[in-house]
């Protein structure tokens, strides 16, 4: 998807249209393995909600094996052509003590020589069990991570296959009745974008009592002054397209007082009223500018006096 999106920022929609092209069987192929396309439900405390179909090789092998030759055929086109380096190669610079500065993470990372992968440093769920390489480009430029995800991309196919040859068998879910409260589990996996922290404490009836997440893109978008300073401005949205931002992961702020330097958390309540006074307000002002501006509108008529009311009509 990403590959996609870049060539669209830049202007080369065919292989954007043909690298959505190929990404849609495998939308097809989740829609089957867990009834949605998109957001898939299936991983629950303690296991996942349902096994695998039982035909899921027969499924599976053939659309992977049909993707990784049809992203080789893009893999060839996105080499062999040299006005996309060329427009790719030398832009937007992230140098390694930067990325390190920033603590980016994820591809990007890895496309500025910083050979971080929780799969590896870190191994979760069965990745100690598969062989994989993680892929490292030194140029630190966009051409760089581009490289570095269109690698990756094949990388994943292979542990797929591995994957699928070592399938146990045996149940889907742990056994368990009561969860103790106020018990603390943090963990880390390596998401497309990069490492994703979750932190979770246990409550009472079984429900969970506090829940923080911190996602690859809060920190990567931290590099952005950085690596925009110098660069032409026709150069900002591949450059930062090149981090594969996520913003809806990023929503949050923290209110400091320039003077104290103290930080205000706000409550739900303040930020309603904050939000319901701001709404009320420029609505006065939208009003308040047709007020003045009446003689440019259709349907408001200049004042005339009508002595049958007595007085003046606006």
């Amino acid at each position: 998807m990403w590959v996609g999106l870049a060539c669209h920022f830049i202007g080369f929609d065919t292989l954007f249209m043909q690298s959505w092209r190929i990404r849609e069987p495998v939308m097809w192929l989740t829609e089957y393995l867990t009834g949605n396309r998109k957001t898939y439900g299936m991983n629950k405390v303690g296991g996942v909600a349902r096994d695998l179909p039982s035909d899921y090789e027969e499924r599976i092998l053939p659309v992977i094996g049909t993707i990784e030759t049809e992203t080789l055929g893009v893999v060839d086109a996105i080499l062999g052509d040299s006005s996309l380096q060329a427009r790719l190669a030398g832009t937007g610079i992230i140098t390694p003590e930067d990325a390190r500065a920033f603590c980016v993470l994820g591809p990007t990372a890895r496309g500025s020589g910083v050979d971080i992968d929780a799969r590896r440093d870190h191994p979760f769920a069965a990745y100690d069990e598969v062989e994989f390489e993680v892929c490292v480009e030194q140029g630190c430029d966009i051409w760089a991570r581009t490289l570095v995800r269109i690698r990756e991309t094949i990388e994943s196919i292979k542990i797929l296959r591995q994957l699928l040859d070592k399938m146990p068998d045996g149940p889907v879910m742990a056994e368990f009745d009561e969860i103790p409260p106020y018990r603390v589990g943090i963990s880390s996996v390596e998401a497309p974008r990069g490492e994703v922290h979750h932190y979770a404490m246990t409550g009472p009836d079984n429900r969970p009592y506090r829940w923080r997440v911190r996602a690859p893109s809060y920190n990567n978008l931290q590099v952005i002054p950085s690596m925009l300073r110098g660069q032409r401005i026709a150069d900002a949205p591949i450059s930062v397209g090149s981090l594969d931002p996520c913003f809806s992961c990023t929503e949050r702020m923290a209110v400091i007082d320039q003077d104290s330097g103290a930080v205000k958390v706000y409550k739900q309540e303040e930020l309603l009223e904050m939000f319901n006074r701001d709404v009320i307000a420029r609505e006065r002002s939208d009003r308040s500018n047709l007020l003045d501006q009446g003689d440019c509108f259709v349907g408001l008529r200049p004042p005339r006096n009508d002595s049958r009311r007595g007085g003046d009509d606006v």
